[in-house]
């Protein structure tokens, strides 16, 4: 089926995002750089995406959607094989930058897809429970093909699922004509004050999220864990994750939009507040509500956005601010860490509330376009 289709084309274009974590410890081994340089190439690739998005709610939504989609997964397939072929820090940083902005070409034309459907909340459920179970297998075997494979199994995996998703974009309906858009979609610059909230509600609900994620280690040494007890607990968190995207795609809109929202924000602040106390059967519980919460209400964001323009546009925007805030977060938590990890529970918290302010617009606006 077609959303059977772009699922697949959403969860390959976006498996080196899964599996950086892999690449960077390669990055360092084979190819002979520092954790720096191989940091800074990985950021070089987030940087990109964030631009292919843009690019995207610019222009090239007037590209034709499967035509878009083939061409950057064909860039992508180049560049990754090309990766383990990079001969130093700048090739490698070039190489990975056009990756990530070939990333940014199928990604949105999922995102458009999946916004003109009639119920996008669901289909933000469904992909999402799909790409947890699938991150969780693919980072179980990652180990595996690195320590048997090195960088070339990585990149081979990269340049494998493109390939999939390359088969698959003929399975992308094209976009709306112009006159079934919205004026904000179809206008250009034309304000739409529901929708940039809810994308600015995903860059601080994303930037509450890295924070809390890249500090969670030392948040559980801080309470007495040791390092093999906080990877297993973020292990176990997953399922957490997975709870709450079957929720969200078995709630659908039986309890409304804003009541399940609301849900999902007290446990985030709940969770940040829970991780941020000295104690471990907090920082337990928090590790896994956190999970839960984030991928319940996450589909009904997206769902909301995705419904106040059918052109996809706002939800290409609300990724590439998400990238952003993935970017802010941790940045920030960097310069509160050393006031303790109960500081960056309570960053986390505060992001959250803001986030919160910022879907009320959003789900205000989306509750009175289906009451027409």
């Amino acid at each position: 089926s077609t959303l059977a289709a772009l699922i697949v084309i959403g969860t390959g274009a976006m498996t080196g995002a899964t599996l950086s974590p892999v690449m960077l410890g390669l990055f360092i081994d084979e190819l002979g750089l520092t954790a720096s340089q191989a940091s800074l190439a990985l950021a070089a690739e987030n940087g990109a995406y964030a631009l292919g998005l843009l690019l995207f709610y610019l222009v090239l939504h007037r590209a034709r959607r499967p035509m878009l989609a083939a061409i950057g997964l064909v860039v992508m397939i180049v560049t990754s094989l090309l990766t383990a072929r990079a001969g130093g820090f700048v090739p490698l940083l070039a190489i990975r930058g056009a990756f990530g902005l070939a990333m940014g070409f199928p990604a949105p034309t999922v995102f458009a897809a999946c916004a003109g459907r009639a119920d996008p909340q669901r289909v933000w459920a469904i992909a999402t429970f799909v790409n947890l179970t699938y991150a969780a297998l693919l980072l179980t075997l990652s180990g595996w093909i690195a320590q048997n494979f090195g960088l070339a199994g990585i990149v081979a995996v990269l340049a494998g699922v493109a390939l999939i998703g390359l088969a698959c974009t003929r399975a992308i309906p094209p976009a709306p004509p112009a006159a079934q858009e919205p004026p904000a979609a179809a206008g250009g610059w034309t304000l739409n004050r529901p929708a940039i909230c809810g994308a600015l509600a995903l860059l601080c609900l994303y930037a509450g999220h890295t924070t809390l994620w890249s500090f969670q280690e030392r948040m559980g040494l801080a309470v007495g864990l040791d390092r093999s007890q906080v990877g297993v607990l973020l292990g176990v968190s997953v399922l957490g994750a997975t709870a709450g995207a079957i929720l969200s795609m078995t709630a659908g809109h039986r309890f409304g939009q804003r009541g399940p929202n609301a849900l999902a924000f007290a446990g985030l602040v709940a969770s940040a507040l829970l991780l941020a106390m000295p104690v471990m059967a907090a920082y337990v519980a928090g590790a896994v509500i956190v999970k839960t919460a984030w991928f319940f209400g996450l589909p009904f964001i997206l769902g909301a956005l995705a419904r106040l323009d059918r052109s996809g546009r706002w939800s290409s925007m609300g990724a590439a601010l998400l990238a952003l805030g993935s970017a802010i977060g941790p940045a920030i938590g960097a310069t509160l860490a050393s006031r303790g990890a109960h500081m960056i529970g309570f960053l986390a918290a505060g992001l959250y509330l803001l986030s919160f302010l910022f879907t009320l617009p959003l789900f205000a606006a989306d509750r009175l376009a289906s009451d027409r």
